[in-house]
């Protein structure tokens, strides 16, 4: 203990000094650098900014700190995806302990680039993301169990999450490329759907020679990159496989387009413009139903041209608009005072994700009180395969019937918005690629982007792939040829059903060239 002299009293001699507290003084000194001391780096800690970093590639970036960037599937973007990264990182982990083996197969690795969270505006649900990406997986296990397409190299399925900003899509590229040694990466699959955003993201991986493989990309202005691979039928091949429908079951049908003008989506742009190429213009109605998604709520917009409708008197409206928007259409248009004339209401394999969306409730409302029939031109749907089997290769299907390993794997879900179909045949399609570059001389252990990339060029004719969505047969720009399309429809009751399988031709090809 301190001790500490007696105080004198006032009036004495000296000064009076009063009793002074212990912080003050060199003992004072002394006892904060001891506690300062003793706290080692906490005040340091309060201080400094937290942590960006989420795992190894993946940090927070943004405003929204959204974890972004590139994983091996130990880490999961969102506890929706936790079961199905568990199972990925899983194989992955199995592909590189057997390589590191004596006489162990090399691996490379292809990248799923996607945006895995739904965002605001988002036209993708959480279930449309899970299940593209189950798809993915599904490919990657049966590239890596069976002989289907080869058995070497390997491959590892890396997950890359775009998030919904530019500074997160940049983030998560610069991971592509700073783990592409290391994970050999040579191919890049999913990419997104048909925005400006995306055409970004492809053109900035193909000048780094790494071929990209497109799932769901329809956009005609995403024809013709080198590099780019889209396994989906285009826009101007669904509307023309639309109609083709339409001229064939209704010959005199009306139509009314819905477009929307929203500059930065290629989908709905180029939507509109390819079924207004390939319907009869002396069918369509004089003026379009034009509207501009970005610019503010359209539901108001939408009950205000109700009255135009009834007085066009369509038969059928073919609405190029987003998914999203689907559900604010038509419950206005199940309250038109013409309600007593049956209409069809056609749109695009962005429709397929309205099933599974909050609108799906006023969607069925509407079919059921506005005497509605609701038609898109799907991107696959397992239904074609029994309306249409011809079409479609046993062994391309096999994986999603029962005891095929997409069943075994996730029992419980559905494939009626095609997105696991599509996501499976975008992965296999690369690894189609990868392989053709393996076994060219190249050898299993030394490809690499470029080099699957001049393989994408051979995938055509005799060299086609047989995709459980249908034959893909590349042509000039990088898309498959007169592709299969399904038509399918949504119930009033929800139930999602395929009425017919059409073409750009109205005649799709055989699964066998």
């Amino acid at each position: 203990m301190l001790s500490r002299s007696p105080a004198r009293s006032p009036g004495s001699d000296d000064t009076w000094d009063p009793p002074r507290p212990w912080w003050r003084g060199r003992l004072g000194v002394l006892a904060l650098v001891v506690a300062l001391v003793a706290l080692g780096g906490g005040v340091y800690s309060l201080a400094r900014p937290a942590s960006t970093r989420c795992a190894d590639g993946v940090a927070k970036v943004g405003p929204d700190h959204a974890c972004v960037g590139l994983t091996d599937g130990s880490y999961a973007y969102s506890p929706d995806l936790a079961s199905l990264s568990g199972l990925i990182h899983t194989e992955n982990e199995r592909v590189r302990a057997a390589a590191a083996k004596p006489g162990g197969a090399p691996w490379v690795g292809v990248v799923y680039l996607m945006s895995m969270v739904q965002g605001p505006g988002s036209t993708n649900t959480t279930d449309s993301i899970r299940h593209e990406l189950e798809g993915a997986y599904t490919a990657q296990w049966e590239a890596n169990h069976t002989d289907t397409q080869g058995d070497s190299p390997q491959i590892r399925l890396l997950l890359a999450h775009t998030g919904n900003t530019t500074a997160q899509r940049d983030y998560t590229l610069a991971q592509i490329g700073k783990y592409r040694a290391a994970d050999h990466i040579v191919a890049v699959a999913g990419l997104g759907t048909s925005t400006l955003a995306t055409r970004s993201s492809i053109e900035q991986l193909t000048r780094q020679d790494l071929a990209a493989f497109g799932s769901v990309i329809t956009s005609d202005d995403l024809i013709g990159i080198p590099g780019l691979v889209r396994v989906a039928p285009s826009n101007s091949d669904e509307a023309a496989a639309a109609a083709k429908y339409l001229l064939r079951t209704a010959p005199k049908a009306k139509v009314l387009l819905v477009e929307d003008t929203r500059s930065d989506d290629l989908y709905t742009s180029t939507l509109a413009a390819s079924f207004r190429k390939s319907y009869p213009a002396g069918l369509l109605v004089d003026q379009p139903m034009a509207y501009d998604s970005s610019k503010s709520d359209v539901s108001t917009y939408f009950t205000q041209q109700m009255a135009n409708v009834c007085l066009d008197a369509p038969d059928v409206v073919y609405f190029a608009g987003r998914g999203i928007d689907l559900p604010r259409f038509l419950a206005p248009l199940s309250h038109r005072q013409c309600a007593d004339k049956p209409l069809t209401v056609v749109s695009g394999d962005d429709a397929s994700q309205v099933e599974q969306s909050a609108g799906v409730g006023q969607v069925k409302d509407a079919l059921r009180l506005g005497n509605i029939k609701l038609l898109y031109t799907g991107l696959a749907h397992p239904g074609a395969w029994t309306l249409r089997p011809q079409s479609f290769d046993a062994t391309a299907i096999a994986p999603f019937q029962p005891g095929g390993e997409f069943r075994t794997a996730f029992p419980r879900e559905a494939l009626d918005d095609g997105q696991a179909i599509m996501g499976y045949d975008a992965t296999l399609t690369a690894v189609t690629a990868i392989r053709n570059a393996a076994s060219g001389g190249t050898g299993a252990d030394t490809v690499t982007g470029a080099d699957v990339v001049q393989m994408t060029t051979l995938l055509y004719g005799a060299r086609a792939v047989s995709g459980a969505s249908g034959l893909i047969s590349l042509d000039s720009g990088g898309g498959p040829k007169n592709k299969a399309i399904p038509i399918v429809e949504l119930s009033q009751d929800g139930s999602v059903h395929t009425v017919a399988v059409s073409s750009r031709d109205g005649d799709p090809p055989n699964a066998h060239p």
